[in-house]
């Protein structure tokens, strides 16, 4: 039978934040996993850039160390004690910031990694850990039968909330300033638009929905859309609902036209996620009626991978080694047309 004791430490590379603008590489030694934990050879790592550069930012005026990256997928290596469930040589995902990070080697919580189906691409099923946080963000709609729904930003969330609040049955319409985004989001099935203003503005009621829901998973300055978004969302008899998902600032103004607005954020990925008892199987945690664990939600998330709800591969994602980070990151910067960059680890043949 296999140990941890027959696992010794190995060496990684590590992507971290710090001290300038791009990301920096480093080598660690990663030892065997600890209780309730997995120690995963990567296959692949998916850039959250919305996340990744607000840390990139954050600490480029510090003395301190960041590692980037919280979604991973591989094929473990070794299993801690009491991580049940995994055995060797498991296709699995893996999420958690701190852990799942950019690198050849990680060590993640058991409860934050779920086994990958035979038959579906590792390059596919790394993006069910980001959809993992927006399946959270569809169940805190708590979209109704007939509800519409509008998405303001074709980012990566914002992409991904759209095609699960699709597969939950909702006409649902992605707007984004730039026409290539929107082009993506069309390419997925989805509405989509160029511009918010047009959209919100307009004051047509047949065919009328239920009720109306907005998912704002943009960035910066969010003021104007905010309100038009409420303004849009009111003028069905449904309760108006706005979803924030992004990292954004609003002011906005409670008075009595806003109606009965609900206004809720969304932030990671379901309950239990950051917490390291949790995540190691030492307690557990019950969901808000409606929500699932972020284990149940990371499992939700591959399944709609493998029904072909969500469709990575017509994200526009591109893929690179990780030895060309610093100019992934660059090009991040630069809002390009791909949405995301995946990092690929080791020869192609130990990736699929």
């Amino acid at each position: 039978m296999t140990t941890v004791a027959d696992h010794p430490h190995v060496t990684s590379r590590r992507l971290l934040a710090g001290g300038r603008p791009l990301p920096r590489t480093e080598q660690v030694r990663v030892g065997p996993p600890g209780r309730g934990e997995l120690r995963i050879r990567a296959a692949y790592s998916l850039v959250s850039p919305g996340t990744e550069l607000h840390y990139l930012d954050r600490f480029a005026g510090t003395g301190q160390d960041f590692p980037l990256g919280y979604c991973s997928a591989g094929v473990v290596d070794a299993v801690g004690p009491r991580a049940t469930g995994f055995a060797v040589g498991d296709r699995v995902i893996a999420m958690s910031w701190g852990e799942a990070v950019h690198g050849d080697v990680i060590t993640v919580p058991y409860r934050l990694c779920r086994r990958v189906p035979g038959g579906m691409d590792l390059a596919d099923a790394v993006v069910a850990n980001l959809a993992a946080t927006a399946v959270h963000a569809v169940d805190r709609a708590v979209l109704r039968p007939g509800d519409e729904a509008a998405v303001v930003g074709a980012g990566m969330v914002g992409l991904l909330v759209g095609q699960i609040a699709a597969a939950r049955g909702h006409r649902v319409t992605v707007l984004d300033l730039r026409p290539e985004r929107a082009r993506t989001a069309a390419a997925l099935g989805l509405g989509a638009q160029t511009g918010t203003a047009e959209f919100f503005a307009d004051e047509a009621t047949a065919p009328h929905p239920l009720g109306r829901c907005v998912f704002l998973c943009g960035t910066g300055e969010a003021s104007d859309t905010v309100a038009a978004a409420a303004r849009w969302a009111g003028r069905t008899p449904g309760r108006p609902r706005l979803i924030g998902v992004g990292r954004f600032s609003a002011h906005v103004e409670f008075s009595v036209e806003l109606g009965n607005l609900d206004i809720r954020y969304a932030a990671r990925c379901g309950a239990g996620y950051r917490d390291p008892d949790y995540a190691r199987g030492l307690t557990d945690v019950t969901p808000p009626e409606g929500e699932g664990t972020v284990t149940q939600n990371l499992q939700r998330a591959l399944d709609l991978i493998g029904a072909g709800a969500v469709r990575p591969g017509r994200m526009g994602l591109v893929s690179r080694p990780l030895e060309h980070a610093e100019e992934a990151y660059a090009e991040l910067r630069d809002r390009p047309a791909h949405l995301a960059v995946v990092f690929a680890y080791g020869p192609e043949e130990t990736r699929s």
